[in-house]
């Protein structure tokens, strides 16, 4: 049974668990002390994510996929250009689909430079931003369109049952809009 995960997966996790006990145990920190037990409400989050350290290259991405370690090759879809060497990766899954962040250390080869002129930007509520040369940003609203689907889909959510399937569902079209 051991076999079955990722040791350094392991590790991390009993690192986190390090990290919030001296946390709660400081005088400074108003962390309060971890608790171990599950409620009914934290069983059915299934917050289901874990962390994997890049010892002896054993997260590599090739040709489209991850290949992460007691797990094989999964496919993916790269956002950004890797730009170093991978650090660590984190699994999670959020809203029914897994996503997996990767940390990569680099380093800045190009000192900071001196600006050359000042631009003066504003926030106000016609335009998101209004810069001292005249450029503008109108601001799109996007809660105010929303709004009756959004409440539609919060009185469903008030009628049906906590906890159920179709409350998990409903759930995740509220946060999906």
């Amino acid at each position: 049974m051991v076999k079955a995960f990722d040791s350094a997966a392991a590790q991390q996790v009993l690192r986190d668990l390090d990290t919030a006990l001296n946390n709660a145990c400081s005088k400074g920190r108003l962390q309060k002390f971890p608790k171990h037990k599950a409620s009914y409400k934290i069983k059915k989050q299934h917050n289901n994510s874990f962390r994997c350290v890049n010892n002896s290259n054993c997260i590599r991405v090739e040709k489209g996929t991850i290949s992460l370690s007691k797990i094989g090759k999964v496919d993916s879809v790269l956002h950004h250009e890797l730009v170093s060497k991978i650090k660590t990766a984190t699994v999670q899954l959020r809203h029914g689909k897994w996503q997996v962040s990767l940390t990569q250390e680099v380093e800045c080869e190009s000192e900071k430079q001196q600006l050359q002129s000042i631009t003066a930007y504003d926030i106000n509520s016609q335009n998101t931003v209004v810069s001292s040369k005249g450029h503008y940003v109108i601001n799109p609203k996007f809660f105010k369109q929303s709004k009756s689907k959004m409440g539609q889909l919060q009185a469903q959510l008030a009628r049906r049952i906590k906890g159920s399937g179709r409350w998990h569902k409903t759930k995740q079209r509220i946060n999906a809009l």
